[in-house]
């Protein structure tokens, strides 16, 4: 890789055993999924080869070179900054394309687009003909939208684009933390078994328990740690830890951060760069910074939930430590409970044991797809193409009563040779930008600041007037909810209990409510 090597791994020592065993396989052309543990170089694994093969047939022409899928805006914005100097330096281009940063795709050359299978679902509806020309298509974080709506949703769009007559077939790649059974993973994203290249190598881990959140953290300091980055489970929980380390010290209010999908873009990605760069401060974060975001040198990793998984464990302790052999956590173990479900999971650990559950297509993906794909094919489809691709998920019976119902609701118009389009129902929808995500969530709205009117998060709705909230770890009094958002004054109470209200996922995508009633329980 003359081009490739200097630009992605010149700065490096020597391979990891990630990338002597990946870069190979990809660089033959294969599709490949790549499992390796957090920190291991995957993304050089993967983008090297890639960006070294696309050198030899790169064009001018405008369209999408490298197709770069992630799970969240965060890690999509991180990508695009680790990955941004090297590919600068072979002479290419690169852009982040989310919800946070809509920039046009299709018009200009992009030789490496790094976006979420939501803004994926939208620019294929908009500017389809920019994939046309794609020399691979790449999925960070595989397993963590596996077996999932979000997942269903990126197997066919994937199956979209392959299947797509006027377009050539891109190399297919996945990127995974371990997992139980990675051949049913590859498969059911791509369609068919890809190469498996797998590095078991795991990193020590030293944990230990402490019973409250502040003994975690006299813990940290005993032991001379300045910076850590805490997990919690649910948004709220975010706002009341962090609210809580501010207070209790001995780091200063303005060293510690909140961090959650309620939270504004530009506030989520002003506490990403500043963490990234602090010696000495807390981040307290949902799985939003779960995934594979540098944040930089992170002396240890404080649990203040036991994760739903080994994996999750896996992904949220490998946040920190990333220079050192080992793993340093502390885990937050208030009662029985908690403890005994911490050592569940460090069983799994120390046994290898990556536990696999049944999968069950989501059939919400069969509708939310379904106006996906009507609305990108404004002339129509026939049901029998609609039914091929999306075999993957429910058999052509199933698919049909699902195609009736919508009709019946009138969202689908069929003419002549079971042509389906799109009714002008539909059509509102999809121009509003309302058929691209699946991901179940309650009503949220924004929460603004009544004096200078910024917003600073989304809550759902409830709030009641002279109410005490925390969002991003500063507390605000409600002023009013009545209207169509929730105003808010700054406040210098310590509201280390937040009484906001973040909505939730539910269990099977958003658009389950536009399934036949007999078809619902199933989901």
């Amino acid at each position: 890789m003359p081009l490739a090597f200097p630009a992605f791994l010149g700065r490096f020592g020597a391979l990891t055993g990630i990338q002597a065993l990946a870069i190979p396989a990809i660089m033959a052309g294969n599709d490949v999924l790549v499992i390796a543990p957090a920190a291991s170089g995957k993304t050089e694994a993967a983008m090297a080869p890639l960006c070294q093969r696309m050198t030899g047939e790169r064009t001018i022409e405008p369209g999408v070179g490298i197709l770069y899928v992630v799970p969240t805006k965060a890690l999509a914005n991180d990508i695009e900054s680790r990955i941004r100097g090297p590919v600068t330096s072979m002479g290419m281009t690169s852009q982040v394309r989310t919800g946070d940063h809509p920039r046009p795709v299709g018009t200009h050359r992009t030789d490496v687009l790094i976006t979420t299978p939501e803004s994926l679902d939208s620019l294929l509806c908009r500017v389809p003909a920019a994939f046309n020309n794609l020399s691979a298509l790449l999925v960070d974080e595989a397993h963590l939208v596996d077996s999932t709506a979000r997942g269903d949703q990126l197997r066919i769009l994937i199956r979209r684009i392959t299947m797509k007559k006027s377009a050539r077939r891109p190399q297919l790649i996945a990127m995974s933390a371990t997992v139980g059974d990675p051949e049913a993973l590859g498969s059911r994203l791509f369609g068919e078994p890809p190469v498996i290249v797998k590095d078991d190598g795991v990193r020590h881990m030293d944990t230990t328990f402490e019973p409250d959140l502040a003994a975690a953290l006299a813990a940290m300091r005993a032991e001379g740690l300045t910076k850590a980055i805490i997990f919690c489970n649910t948004r709220r929980r975010t706002e009341e830890a962090a609210a809580e380390a501010a207070k209790s010290g001995p780091w200063p209010a303005e060293r510690v951060m909140a961090h959650h999908a309620s939270l504004p873009a530009r506030e989520r990605e002003e506490v990403e760069s500043a963490f990234r760069y602090w010696e000495a401060g807390l981040l307290v974060s949902t799985s939003t910074m779960e995934l594979g975001v540098d944040i930089g040198d992170v002396d240890a990793v404080i649990l203040a939930d036991p994760p739903d998984s080994v994996a999750s464990l896996y992904q949220r302790v490998g946040r920190g430590c990333r220079r050192r052999r080992g793993m340093r956590a502390i885990f937050v173990a208030p009662d029985p409970a908690s403890r005994a479900a911490f050592e569940r999971l460090m069983t799994e650990v120390r046994e290898h044991r990556m536990p696999t559950g049944p999968y069950r297509p989501d059939l919400s993906v069969v509708v939310q797809q379904t106006f996906s794909l009507l609305f990108e094919n404004r002339r129509g489809l026939k049901r029998g193409t609609i039914r091929k691709i999306l075999s993957v998920l429910a058999d052509g019976s199933t698919v049909d009563i699902i195609i009736d119902h919508l009709r019946s609701e009138g969202f689908l118009e069929e003419g002549a040779a079971e042509v389906l389009r799109a009714s002008a129902r539909l059509m509102d929808m999809g121009e509003s930008g309302r058929i691209h995500s699946n991901i179940a969530d309650t009503k949220s709205v924004r929460v603004f600041d009544s004096a200078t009117g910024r917003t600073v998060g989304l809550v759902s709705r409830g709030s009641a007037a002279g109410a005490s909230v925390t969002i991003g770890g500063r507390s605000w009094t409600v002023t009013d909810s009545s209207g169509r958002g929730v105003s808010v004054r700054a406040s210098r109470a310590d509201a280390t209990e937040s009484t906001a209200r973040f909505g939730g996922s539910g269990d099977g995508g958003a658009f389950t409510r536009y399934l036949p009633e007999e078809l619902r329980g199933l989901n």
